[in-house]
């Protein structure tokens, strides 16, 4: 797998996560296995190679389907909202990352996520997300229906999503990352992600 595959891979894992973000603020419930896999992601910290982060390619499959319709080159409606919060996101780990301090004890606090039950996972996701990313800027405000953002068990979902995409983004950022990637190779990622469903479906 080449290093392009690699990125095309963590840039599916943050806009899946980000999709997941809109469609549970907008409907009130999300994918379960998109969520799933979006999950697994952030107590995966010694990874094999790069599938293995979301339990193989398969994990990535709608966030490849964003990349190879081409989200990166011509968002249509609803999705520019998703880029929003993808953008947002790299930039906030990329602040996060050159804290030292503060990185070292969120990749502490990412570890301690193994000794949690499935049951707690998505609260203490959300309570993670709210100590170390939430206070940070640009604060991601999240649009969606408020019948469904005012409701208990919501938030806590919207902001585990948003530490399984603050994870892709580190994934990403590993990978060689950054803003200009996102520019001048997202024809090349477009391919791949092409290339790596077909690998999927065939």
């Amino acid at each position: 797998m080449n290093l392009i595959e690699e990125r095309t891979i963590a840039l599916a894992g943050l806009l899946q996560a980000c999709g997941q973000v809109q469609t549970i603020a907008r409907t009130g419930a999300a994918d379960k296995a998109v969520e799933a896999a979006c999950l697994k992601s952030i107590m995966v910290l010694d990874a094999m190679n790069t599938p293995a982060v979301y339990g193989g390619i398969q994990g990535v499959r709608t966030g490849l389907k964003m990349i190879a319709d081409g989200v990166m080159s011509s968002p249509q409606g609803d999705k520019v909202e998703v880029l929003r919060y993808a953008m947002s996101l790299i930039q906030l780990q990329n602040q996060l990352y050159h804290d030292q301090q503060a990185f070292t004890q969120f990749g502490q606090a990412v570890e301690r996520l193994s000794a949690v039950s499935s049951d707690e996972l998505t609260q203490a996701c959300s309570d993670l997300y709210q100590k170390f990313i939430s206070e940070m800027r640009p604060q991601i405000i999240v649009q969606g229906e408020q019948n469904f953002l005012q409701r208990e068990d919501i938030p806590p979902k919207i902001r585990a999503m948003l530490l399984a995409g603050i994870r892709s983004a580190v994934l990403w950022q590993q990978k060689d990352g950054g803003k200009f990637k996102l520019i001048w190779q997202r024809t090349r990622m477009q391919n791949a992600a092409r290339d790596l469903l077909h690998q999927v479906t065939h």
